[in-house]
């Protein structure tokens, strides 16, 4: 297993107080209008005269197709207060990418920044995995908080989302199969020792909080993860808007945050396990009990037209 990385790189000699936050949703939903799995990625970073790159790492290989910039979602007030759970106002000028985002009192508190996916973003397939790297707008100056949020989408999340069926799952008419989510961010022991080196030759922005969440349907049971998460049903109207794949179904997000503990550390990490269980319903063996069942009537009914 693999992990994901972040990291910056900066013309400045001094990054002493620099910190960014990471938000991560895991949207792991399992009808069918809602496959494959996806992430959000958001990443708010303090101090943000000191970096002028910013660098992803996905631990497999991604296309420019698999990735949308999510900060035009943000465009809507009621999304914006809901993702920050903040009471926030929101302004744009003409034709800009920059969204300014205020406090309740009116004070400066977040500049989100669209990004164009084709043009802002580089990939270049390294490391085992992708490299994703963007730079710091021109646009884009001063020392308000700055904030980017895009989203992955990959049918290769199954390499940190593994699958558990029971063997006799022919012979039940009901499933339950275990999911085990083994995620990771900034892991050094599992990643490259040539991508180790390159992050550490970057920004030591230390990671103040990263914000893990896991959305997933209502009745999917959270058997064991490894620190305790509050949880809470999101509200389908609002978060509709969001992701139009939601059905009208009860979707819980299971949220998990981490603060660094040493903030002289270079790069902090995150690393989360958690298992579910999800019931389906076995519709292939309820249809073979049903066709085995009207096979023995019929058998039944052409002996009995024998025997008596």
């Amino acid at each position: 297993m693999s992990s994901f990385a972040l990291w910056f790189e900066s013309n400045e000699d001094s990054h002493e107080g620099f910190v960014a936050d990471v938000h991560f949703n895991l949207w792991n939903l399992h009808y069918r209008k809602a496959k494959p799995p996806f992430l959000d990625v958001g990443i708010k970073i303090y101090q943000p005269q000191g970096y002028s790159k910013v660098f992803f790492f996905v631990p497999w290989r991604i296309e420019k197709n698999d990735i949308s910039d999510l900060g035009n979602f943000l465009k809507s007030t009621e999304i914006l207060c809901t993702v920050f759970n903040e009471d926030y106002t929101i302004s744009q000028e003409s034709q800009s990418k920059i969204l300014n985002v205020y406090d309740s009192d009116g004070n400066p508190a977040i500049n989100i920044y669209c990004l164009d996916i084709e043009n802002d973003i580089t990939l270049v397939e390294k490391y085992g995995g992708t490299l994703l790297t963007f730079s710091r707008p021109h646009q884009l100056s001063g020392s308000v908080v700055e904030y980017y949020r895009f989203r992955i989408s990959s049918s290769k999340f199954t390499q940190i989302i593994k699958k558990y069926s029971p063997k006799n799952v022919m012979l039940q008419s009901a499933i339950s199969t275990t999911e085990a989510i083994d995620f990771r961010f900034n892991d050094y022991r599992s990643l490259s020792s040539s991508l180790i080196e390159k992050m550490r030759s970057g920004i030591g922005y230390g990671i103040g909080k990263v914000h893990f969440l896991l959305i997933t349907e209502a009745d999917v049971d959270l058997l064991y993860s490894s620190t305790a998460p509050t949880a809470r049903e999101l509200e389908k109207n609002t978060w509709k808007n969001y992701y139009d794949k939601l059905e009208n179904k009860h979707i819980v997000a299971y949220h998990w945050k981490f603060k660094s503990e040493n903030s002289k550390k270079l790069i902090e990490n995150c690393i989360m396990f958690v298992k579910t269980k999800i019931h389906t319903c076995n519709w292939l063996t309820i249809a073979l009990y049903i066709l085995s069942a009207g096979i023995l009537a019929i058998a039944f009914n052409w002996l009995s037209h024998i025997l008596f």
